[in-house]
Order: C-alpha cells, then structure tokens, then sequence
C-alpha cells in the first residue's frame, strides 16, 4: 500500500503545476522569482463561444457550493500565513476578496530570497469601486489601517512594515497590485511601471487563458520537494481553447541532458480488449527520476523499460498493468523472493495484508485485502513476454482494442508517454472507490474523532457532488509528453476540463482537505491513465 501511496505522492509536482490558480513570463526571470502565472479568470469564460463545456461547468449549483467550500479553507490558509487574527471578521474579509480574484485577469509571481517566507506580487484587474472594497477588507482582516506606502508613482497601504510576513497594497489604474514581503520589489517595480505605461502589468495574453512557469529546483525552497524521485526541472504551460476542448501545451526543461533511450514498442495487443475506459503507455520514464532505493532493490523494469495500462468498463477494478521482459517465468522468479522480503514487513504492519509467491503457478499474490485480489504473473502477448498486474482474473473481452489506438504511437521513436481515457466515466469509477474507503476509517472512532469525521464527511459531500455534476460533462482526454531536445519534453493534452480523471479526484482531495490534508492518500484509486484524437501541430 505505501508503494502505491509514494507512486502519487512523487508526481504530486506535476498536478501542482496544472493545479497553480493562476501564473505568463518570457524566457528568463529574475533570480529571485521561482514562479510566474498569467490568468484570463473564469470571467472571460461567456466572452469565449470554445469554452462552452467549461462555461456550463463553472455554472453549475455543485462548483458554486465546491467553490464556496475551498475558498473558505484559503481564506483561513492565508490568515494563518500572514499571522492574522484567526476570527470571523478576519475569514470573512479575505474570503470576499477571493471571488474577485479568480474571476478577473490576474498576474503573479512567487519567490523571494533564500530563509525568508514565500513571498509574491499579484496584480489583479479592477475597477476603482471593486478597489475601494479589496481596501476596505484588508483594513478588517487586519483591525487596523496600513500604513501609507510608496511605490514608484502610486501610493498604497502597508501592514507589519519591516517583518517577513507584511503584506501590502497598491492601486494603480484599472489594477490593484497586493504582496507579500519586499523579496519581489524588483517585479513590483516592473508591474507598476508596465501599468502607468501601457495600462497592463505585463504583456497580454494572445491565444491562451492560462500561462504559467514554475522553476521547480528554485520553487523547494518553500516546498518539500527533496525527497521527490522526480527530477526538478522548469514548467512552463499555456492553456487555450480548439473547438469544445481545451488545448495545454507545455514544456519541461532540465538543466542536464536526460539519458533517455527508446525502444521499437512491444505492445500487447492480444491482451488489451474492450471495454475500454483508459490506456496508457510510456518507456523509459525512470530516465527522468532520481534512484530510489525501493526501485534498485527490486531491480524492477517497470519504469527502465516499457509499460502499458488499460482499464476496462465493465467494473471499477478492472485494471492491468503489463510489461515486457525478456523470459517472464524467470522474470516472475527472480523477482516474487525479492519482493515479498522487501514488502511485507511494511504491508503487515499497515493493514495485515502480504503478498504470497506460489511457484508452481509463477504467481505472486497480495492476499488479504477486501474487494480486491490483485496479482502479479507471466503472460504472452503479441509483442513477446510481460509481467502482467491484475486487480482480479484477465478478463477477455470479445473484441480487440481497435487498431487506432496502437496508431497513436508504434511508430514513434520520440514519445515518453502517452495516456487516453474517456474521463467522465472513468471519473465515475475511481469516485466509487473513493467512496468506500472513508467508510472504514470512520468505524469505531472516538467522540472526539467522529465530530472531526462528521465534519470530513461533510466536505466529502460536497466534494462528491461537484464531481457527480462534472461526470456528464467530460468525454476523451489525451495527453502525450514527447522527448523534443536532449534537456527538454513536450507535454500536449486535449481535454474538455483540462484535468484527467485521477488528477481531479487529487486535486479536490487537496483542495478540500478531505478527509485529512492536503492530501490523504489512503483514499486514493491505485490506478490512473488516458486514447487517440490529439491536435495536429
């Protein structure tokens, strides 16, 4: 099960990337800033005929009341982290001025000097009236007035002068530039002098909604990303809109070539059948992780060479993952020992669970949990020999897995990774697992411990309820991340709400807190992926 939990927990950086409210840069920064972003805000959303999915989603009861919920958590984040007075006044000053926040254009920049609190600079568009009230509210969260503040040709107000966690406002034109900390002053200065001369804090987005560049080795400094597996590289995204779909075109960048070397694809074809809801492949993605001693120990192959997954609609746990080996009946009996002396010390003390090897079978099993019965054995398939991992017995549909889909990549000699899923139903599966694991951690808890659950089920509810409204909505989502320089990938995705259907079951688990923060990972499906239809370029 930890296996399973660390698996999320070191791409955890990725969907923080897609999940950051709102950061547009060029192409470099300065030193001091880790993170930029430039949001349109779901406002512009109506103006735009291509966002109709989206525009329908934003309108519905269920994100009003989802929305509602988080900005109340935020709301107390931010007090807490400027070390404000924790009371009603103060919840409810701050949480007015979130509404506007997303909801207009708005542009930001993270960072700030090394042991000093994360500082930023927002400028968000808004008229004087609008202004008047971002003042009026940030004197209540405080209980008190700033202090006057100049900043270039603008006044502004000020609070906790000198401290690492002041924050201030300045109203400029048609914006209103708020921070935290004078780490940033330099793109203080920038916006301010970019506003007073073109009206605008930085250049204007042409063909996106959402622009954003994280320096992630820049950005650990703030957040604990040490013991990521994942290689720290830059991120930078823009997302826009073709047809009823949105578009996210980014780019990772180390600054280190990657040692990464493909191989003519072995795919299984003879054991992926339909019902399909999900499909991905990739290879040689370890190139793009630090060694971890898990991984070494087991001398797995998983992530060295190629593998693929599909999931199958006909039941929620009907998930595979397979992957080519040279011999697999030797493959199974090298690794079975192996792995149950390195695992199941920790699976016992977790949940009593253990995975058993029964050699005449070349099976591995993981016995004793409930619902599930998953397996590890050899099989054959038409690109050679695999591993193959089940959540129960093969299941063989009566149909192929249409020869589309092994189009989307046999030929491909510069593709890492690739992922389809029909998302709404998909999403539809991993919220029933996510329904019943809350259950079981309910049962049998104290007083004291069932108030605090009652309150997590509450935002579970809720949560729940946005995703049941957001299912109907979404159909093929498709991402594929390309090798395109020896230090840099490409990361195309098609999608009708940008997230795949496991990054939205994590993302509204983070944003909630349910049931334990940000994120509690024992809730989640221990599978994800996503089939053919992305754009030309």
């Amino acid at each position: 099960m930890r296996t399973f939990r660390n698996f999320f927990r070191w791409f955890s950086p990725v969907w923080a990337s897609l999940a950051l409210p709102c950061i547009s840069f060029g192409e470099t920064q300065p030193e001091s800033v880790a993170a930029h972003c430039h949001f349109l805000g779901t406002a512009y959303l109506p103006q735009t005929p291509s966002f109709a999915p989206a525009r329908k989603i934003f309108s519905l009861p269920s994100t009003r009341q989802f929305e509602d919920l988080v900005y109340s958590r935020v709301a107390q984040t931010l007090a807490q982290s400027l070390q404000l007075q924790m009371d009603t006044t103060t919840i409810t000053a701050i949480r007015s001025l979130l509404d506007d926040a997303t909801q207009v254009e708005s542009v930001g920049s993270f960072g700030g000097a090394s042991g000093h609190p994360l500082n930023f600079v927002f400028a968000f568009r808004l008229d004087k009236k609008r202004a008047q009230a971002w003042q009026q509210a940030l004197e209540q969260a405080s209980h008190r007035s700033g202090e006057s503040f100049r900043a270039d040709a603008f006044t502004g107000s000020q609070w906790n002068k000198g401290a690492t966690n002041s924050f201030w406002i300045v109203p400029a034109r048609d914006w209103m530039v708020v921070g935290r900390g004078d780490d940033l002053a330099n793109v203080r200065l920038e916006f301010l002098r970019q506003i007073q001369k073109t009206g605008e804090p930085s250049e204007s987005l042409r063909a996106n909604w959402f622009e954003a560049d994280v320096d992630w080795a820049r950005l650990a400094q703030w957040l604990p990303l040490s013991s990521c597996p994942l290689k720290l590289g830059r991120t930078q995204i823009g997302i826009g809109a073709q047809g009823r779909d949105f578009i996210m075109d980014g780019r990772i960048t180390y600054r280190e070539p990657m040692q990464w070397h493909p191989q003519p694809w072995r795919t299984p074809t003879n054991l992926v059948r339909e019902p399909l809801l999900a499909f991905s492949t990739g290879q040689d993605v370890q190139a793009f992780f630090n060694s971890t001693e898990a991984v070494s120990r087991l001398g797995a192959t998983l992530f060295e060479d190629q593998f693929y997954f599909w999931a199958m609609g006909e039941m929620p746990f009907e998930s595979y993952l397979a992957w080519p080996v040279q011999n697999a009946t030797n493959a199974m009996r090298d690794l079975a020992p192996r792995a149950t002396a390195l695992l199941n010390p920790d699976l016992k003390k977790i949940d009593g669970t253990e995975l058993v090897w029964h050699a005449g079978q070349t099976q591995l099993l993981w016995t004793k949990l409930q619902l599930i019965a998953p397996f590890l054995q050899s099989a054959s398939g038409s690109g050679g020999q695999f591993l193959l991992a089940t959540l129960f017995s093969l299941t063989r549909g009566t149909r192929a897995a249409p020869s589309a889909l092994w189009e989307q990549f046999k030929n491909r000699s510069d593709l890492v990774y690739y992922d389809w899923e029909l998302t709404g139903p998909r999403l539809l599966q991993l919220r029933t697992l996510t329904q019943m694991l809350p259950v079981l951690q309910w049962a049998g808890l104290s007083t004291d411990a069932q108030k605090s659950a009652g309150d997590e089920r509450t935002r579970l509810n809720l949560e729940e309820h946005w995703l049941a409204g957001l299912t109907p909505e979404l159909g093929n989502t498709v991402t594929q991340i390309t090798k395109s320089g020896p230090s840099e990938l490409k990361v195309v995705r098609k999608s009708p709400f940008v997230f795949t259907s496991l990054e939205l079951v994590l993302l509204s688990h983070w944003l909630t807190g349910t049931p334990a923060g940000p994120i509690n990972f024992a809730l989640l499906p221990q599978a994800k992926m996503s089939g053919p239809g992305l754009p030309s370029h």
